[in-house]
């Protein structure tokens, strides 16, 4: 098999490089480093709740988000990575929360789940959580998509927080007294 493959001085063998089995296509998302703070998201300003029932804020109330994209791409994702982390506030029970692909329902906001798949979520600012899809179909580029955090009935007892992407933060100065950032609270995530 590796007749008439030539050595370099010192080397015993070659072995020839292998096509790789996939490209890493990002889909969607906005998850980007600032140099400021070395983070992919905005770990500071906050964001929204991703509840199970059990939680310790409303106890009883479930609440789930959803954060839409227009796929850059087609073709079939593997991966949702977002920026849900454990709420310091609470004693979670449960660390994991899905995350699903949803097809768009114009007006309304997600519709059919497409693909899913469990993330463990972590504790630590920085930290992400990230979804493998087995199963998930083709995306087809242009079309609008929803990346959604939900809870199972495993996951009644979830306290998170999905946390800005950096590409919200806003910059305002009011009656020319300076300038100060704040955050538009756009979740982050990133589809590959």
């Amino acid at each position: 098999m590796a007749q008439g493959l030539k050595t370099a001085p010192g080397r015993e063998s070659i072995v020839p490089m292998r096509a790789p089995d996939s490209i890493d296509v990002t889909f969607g998302g906005n998850l980007i480093v600032d140099p400021c703070t070395a983070c992919n998201y905005d770990s500071v300003a906050g964001g929204y709740y991703v509840w199970g029932t059990n939680n310790c804020i409303s106890p009883g109330t479930t609440q789930w988000i959803a954060v839409p994209f227009i796929s850059n791409a087609t073709g079939v994702p593997k991966k949702i990575t977002a920026s849900i982390t454990l709420d310091p506030a609470c004693t979670t029970t449960t660390n994991q929360v899905t995350l699903g692909i949803y097809t768009d329902v114009c007006g309304t906001g997600p519709g059919v789940v497409l693909a899913s798949g469990k993330a463990i979520v972590p504790p630590a600012p920085c930290a992400v959580a990230v979804a493998s899809l087995r199963t998930a179909p083709s995306l087809t580029a242009g079309t609008k998509y929803w990346v959604v955090a939900t809870t199972t009935a495993a996951q009644d007892g979830l306290d998170a927080i999905w946390n800005a992407s950096n590409t919200s933060q806003i910059g305002g100065d009011v009656a020319n007294g300076g300038w100060f950032q704040f955050s538009g609270f756009v979740p982050g995530f990133m589809v590959n």
